[in-house]
């Protein structure tokens, strides 16, 4: 099974706004809304795992009956850090060790169908995947040389998804919860080779107002 783990259970502390920024309606519909799409468009995608804020649990359920989201099995309330958010997302519901993981930052809303099939596809041969922007023949290398070439080279980003065999994922946010990692390759890497697949400067992350505003642009 392919499970998709969208995390998106911030306040967006760093805008100015009234509500978290996911929430925030671009053409009339909520930011958060377009990255659910994304997944609930891709052929592969068997199930959506939501994760968010405590405060808006229900109006995450209102929103996934309204626009009729029927890969989403489990709506769950994240905790005070995102590692934490993703730690309670994977224990919702207990999937097969095999399964195939998508972690997903909720507000990079204009991640592609060909991002998400390449991280599932390198899921055939690698545990872990990630999803990066560099040179397509550099990612290569990278993929041999390990993580720490990606974080110290230039003109790099590391994006989401970042993906996993579910057995993997799920047992290293258990073993590692009293540590903190800035993202979920950051608790298997010393134990697991990455493999790189190639992201987009389109999947960005919202997280200032000219973010927003440019994306905003975007999508009209």
């Amino acid at each position: 099974m392919n499970i998709a783990l969208i995390v998106f259970a911030g306040t967006g502390s760093r805008m100015n706004l009234s509500i978290p920024k996911q929430f925030v309606k671009i053409n009339g519909k909520e930011l958060v809304c377009y990255t659910i799409e994304k997944f609930i468009n891709h052929p592969l995608i068997d199930e959506i795992v939501l994760v968010t804020h405590k405060d808006y649990l229900t109006y995450v359920k209102e929103l996934v009956k309204k626009y009729n989201y029927h890969k989403v099995k489990h709506i769950v309330s994240g905790g005070p850090t995102r590692q934490e958010s993703v730690r309670l997302g994977l224990n919702s519901y207990r999937y097969k060790d095999d399964d195939k993981v998508l972690i997903h930052d909720g507000d990079r809303p204009l991640v592609s169908e060909t991002i998400i099939s390449n991280n599932l596809k390198e899921l055939d041969s690698f545990d872990v995947v990630c999803t990066s922007i560099k040179h397509k023949d550099a990612l290569k290398e990278v993929s041999n040389l390990g993580r720490t070439k990606v974080i110290e080279g230039e003109d790099n980003d590391i994006q989401t998804p970042q993906s996993f065999r579910y057995g993997i994922i799920s047992k290293y946010h258990e073993l590692k919860k009293e540590e903190f990692f800035s993202d979920d390759i950051g608790l298997v890497e010393a134990d697991y080779k990455v493999k790189y697949v190639l992201g987009s400067p389109y999947n960005f992350k919202v997280t200032l107002d000219d973010d927003l505003k440019v994306l905003q642009s975007m999508i009209k």
